[in-house]
């Protein structure tokens, strides 16, 4: 088990700091062996919370990092998910993963919170369109805000290697994962943009106004992407759209309440 690293990818002038005194160190690595998880502390980056081990709690599919239980999934059958991912590298090359298999920085594989383990799922970065297929066999990032952490070469495939973060897709692959049950057949995946912003809170107050103004069940949220200038562009994602007319009716009410004009995004799969 490794813990989750937000800054992983940036370049030193975007790390922040971490001081920690000798007897926190020994506090860190003697948690991490009576859980028998492989814990590493970056003197250089500090992430949004640092688990010192991951301990299983009684029930099937649960486990605590920091106090909190985090519960898998008991299938990714139909899982798909939009959020954000970064990505780790060289300072957990060769650990064991929540798997108990090697971490290869270069292999196409990540962590998951939830997603059962191995799953196979494709990942898009909707910043570029770039897409590939990767296994998941690791368990994190352990931050609210992130959906899946990347290996380094997955990142890099990716195009967004010398970056922190991307805004993604992630699909889990039901013809792979459940041969026996799935058919695999060509599929596109809809969503609409209604608007991108420099400041959170603008791109708040519009996800507020455009939730407002659609029905019940319409999934509306605010992904954050990375400039190459290491600022951060907020934009508006409504969907998956279920169909051409649901995406009709959402279209008109943002734009009869001049909520913007929707852009539309269609994401391959086969």
């Amino acid at each position: 088990m490794r813990t989750s690293d937000s800054g992983r990818g940036k370049t030193p002038a975007h790390r922040f700091s971490i001081l920690l005194t000798r007897s926190s160190l020994i506090l860190l690595f003697y948690c991490a062996a009576l859980a028998g998880c492989a814990v590493t502390v970056d003197t250089q980056q500090q992430p949004a919370s640092v688990p010192a081990a991951a301990k299983p709690k009684p029930g099937a599919g649960e486990y605590e990092v920091f106090g909190k239980i985090y519960r898998t999934l008991p299938s990714s059958l139909g899982y798909l998910e939009i959020g954000i991912a970064s990505w780790y590298g060289r300072k957990f090359h060769g650990r064991l993963t929540a798997m108990g298999e090697v971490y290869d920085m270069y292999k196409m594989t990540a962590a998951h919170k939830a997603l059962p383990l191995p799953t196979t799922v494709k990942v898009t970065n909707l910043d570029n369109g770039r897409s590939i297929v990767l296994r998941v066999n690791d368990r994190g990032p352990f931050h609210d805000d992130r959906l899946i952490d990347l290996s380094y070469g997955a990142a890099r495939a990716l195009g967004f290697e010398t970056k922190g973060t991307a805004a993604v897709v992630v699909e889990a692959l039901d013809e792979v994962n459940y041969p026996d049950l799935i058919q695999a057949s060509p599929k596109e995946i809809y969503y609409l943009q209604t608007g991108a912003f420099r400041q959170r809170a603008g791109a708040e107050q519009q996800m507020q106004l455009v939730r407002d103004a659609l029905p019940v069940g319409v999934q509306v949220r605010i992904l954050s992407s990375e400039q190459a200038d290491a600022t951060l562009l907020y934009k508006i994602w409504v969907g998956p759209i279920e169909s051409l007319e649901e995406e009709l009716v959402v279209e008109e009410r943002i734009r009869d309440r001049n909520l913007g004009d929707p852009v539309r995004v269609a994401i391959d799969h086969q």
